[in-house]
């Protein structure tokens, strides 16, 4: 089956990090909330699963590209082989509000996050998990880019259209 194990075993909570001194850039910035801004500097460059410190503390992130988390938000760093996805889909089906820790405002602590106890799936067990989600992330990284063009494109196209300098007529098919 699996063993018991804690978070800790597999992975390193770590901090984010004040943003206000980063310059605008194209790396996303993330708070509990989700993406605050773009910044030009990376405070980490892999997997990795976000899991919010203040706030919305069940809007837990899976990310896979360079990123920038702030104060409110805890980034991970994987120990063990082939777990990120795991961990994004086991921590996710927590209820991480529950756990709360603060009085005013939603909180979650390292130290409640390092003792969450889990099974662990076997290596064996985790390598195939890994090859059968796998190609349904990199699809979803493939529609955020999609999506992310179109809106460029919209944002180009619709102050044009909108003034009178661009047709509708232009693009359509005849």
């Amino acid at each position: 089956m699996g063993e018991n194990a804690v978070l800790s075993d597999i992975l390193t909570v770590c901090y984010g990090k004040d943003h206000k001194r980063l310059g605008h850039g194209e790396i996303p910035c993330y708070g509990s909330g989700g993406i605050m801004r773009y910044v030009d500097k990376a405070i980490y460059n892999g997997e990795s699963v976000l899991i919010p410190r203040k706030g919305s503390l069940n809007n837990v992130i899976f990310i896979n590209e360079p990123f920038w988390t702030v104060d409110t938000m805890f980034y991970t760093q994987m120990t063990h082989h082939n777990v990120a996805k795991f961990v994004y889909f086991t921590v996710r089906d927590l209820d991480l509000a529950g756990m709360n820790v603060g009085s005013a405002v939603p909180s979650m602590t390292t130290a409640v996050l390092n003792a969450l106890e889990i099974v662990l799936p076997s290596d064996d067990a985790l390598a195939s998990f890994e090859k059968s989600v796998s190609p349904m992330f990199l699809q979803m990284q493939a529609n955020k880019a999609e999506s992310a063009h179109l809106a460029a494109l919209r944002d180009m196209l619709l102050p044009r259209l909108m003034s009178g300098e661009q047709s509708i007529a232009n693009f359509v098919a005849k």
